[in-house]
């Protein structure tokens, strides 16, 4: 090895053992004199995604590009314009997504519809738990699953036992 290759690398190790030594020392000072742990500052700096990041992200992925958003029904709030939209994509056989929230006891969620390039109709299903209308005595932390079913049969509007209209392609017993 010749004697330039060697100050290269022991360059090379110096810089790295201070990178180590520059990211130890900032989290210890860090966690020292403004009491928060390293972690907690990860996912203060980059939060997770929420359950209505998580639907619409996978809601897109099926419909693809340049599909039409018919929206995304807030909890209580009026689904008129976005089930005639959905329901108007189906007769034409465009591609579309839409998106209902929904609370429940232990948790809140977000349910949708998307049309793929294929004219496949999926539901997507994604819920937070640990969040809900006991959200005080739920669990300490939340955990987000997500199911992605394909429909068998046409979605019809249904109506949630408080009062929030929404389109689903599954049979009564499966929905929340």
């Amino acid at each position: 090895m010749s004697w330039s290759a060697s100050v290269k690398l022991l360059r090379l190790a110096f810089v790295v053992f201070g990178l180590v030594a520059f990211v130890s020392c900032s989290a210890w000072f860090i966690n020292r004199y403004f009491g928060i742990e390293v972690h907690a500052l990860a996912v203060r700096l980059w939060p997770p995604l929420t359950a209505v990041q998580v639907e619409v992200k996978e809601l897109k992925k099926i419909a693809g590009w340049f599909s039409l958003d018919c929206g995304h029904v807030r909890h209580h709030e009026d689904a008129d314009r976005a089930i005639t939209c959905a329901q108007r994509a189906l007769r034409t056989g465009q591609r579309f997504y839409l998106a209902f929230d929904y609370v429940g006891l232990d948790s809140h969620g977000t349910t949708g519809l998307a049309a793929s390039a294929e004219g496949r109709v999926y539901e997507v299903d994604t819920e937070e738990l640990g969040r809900g209308t006991f959200e005080p005595v739920a669990t300490s932390s939340s955990r987000t699953k997500v199911t992605v079913t394909r429909c068998e049969r046409i979605p019809i509007e249904q109506v949630s036992f408080r009062n929030d209209r929404f389109l689903t392609c599954l049979d009564a017993s499966q929905n929340k």
